[in-house]
């Protein structure tokens, strides 16, 4: 009797570890399946190393007339003396570059060119340290491939140029942006801003191969007068 009661008590033993593996080994395979699901899965997939293909994809699907740039030109201030200008431009020198335009004999200062969303977190901090500013903002509409080209240079180029208000830098290489504009599609000659297009291209082709501190106001000046021939039009 002792035997047989010995015999069933290690068969239900060696059962109950049979169904205790079986369970352990799909269980570790479901988990590791939704590790390797998960790991893989285009959501987590990153995209910081956006390829210049891509870049150019972005600007083909942006003709739409719903859409549109925003960007901000920071003003200090409209000033009619020199004299008050020199004193206006080295106060905002910590803040990044800046550039002057003139405008009926007076002269308008200005701290850079940003797309609307840093330009507004640059104006908190100007007035958070009590500098007085102001904003021009200029609106983009892309109404069809040519302006969302305008566009999407216009922002590949204001990076560029803001790329110089940070303090180690000295310059910023300008092959990339050249590589990738001629990249993009042709544009119907008769678009309304082809010109402001081609003016755009040329004056980007032209920059030299490394830009510098320096240049940077010659290069907001050139943004500025870009953006506002075509808010004019």
């Amino acid at each position: 009797m002792r035997y047989t009661r010995y015999d069933i008590k290690k068969k239900n033993k060696s059962n109950f570890t049979f169904f205790l593996t079986i369970a352990l080994v799909l269980v570790l395979a479901f988990i590791l399946g939704t590790v390797i699901f998960n790991l893989f899965s285009p959501s987590n997939i990153k995209k910081g190393n956006t390829s210049t293909k891509n870049n150019i994809n972005v600007v083909k699907n942006k003709d739409n007339k719903a859409s549109s740039s925003n960007y901000i030109a920071i003003q200090r201030g409209i000033y009619a003396k020199k004299e008050n200008v020199s004193e206006v431009l080295n106060s905002l020198k910590p803040y990044g570059n800046i550039f002057t335009v003139e405008d009926n004999g007076k002269t308008r200062v200005f701290l850079g060119i940003y797309e609307e969303d840093e330009g507004i977190k640059l104006m908190k901090k100007l007035t958070d340290n009590k500098v007085d500013n102001s904003k021009i903002t200029f609106v983009m509409n892309k109404k069809d491939l040519c302006d969302a080209e305008i566009s999407e240079i216009i922002t590949a180029y204001i990076k560029v140029v803001n790329k110089l208000s940070e303090k180690d830098v000295k310059s910023v290489k300008t092959e990339e942006i050249k590589k990738w504009m001629s990249s993009l599609d042709k544009v119907d000659k008769n678009s309304s801003n082809i010109k402001t297009l081609n003016n755009l291209k040329e004056h980007i082709n032209k920059l030299p191969k490394d830009l510098t501190k320096d240049q940077a106001s010659k290069s907001y000046i050139f943004i500025y007068n870009t953006l506002k021939e075509v808010n004019n039009k």
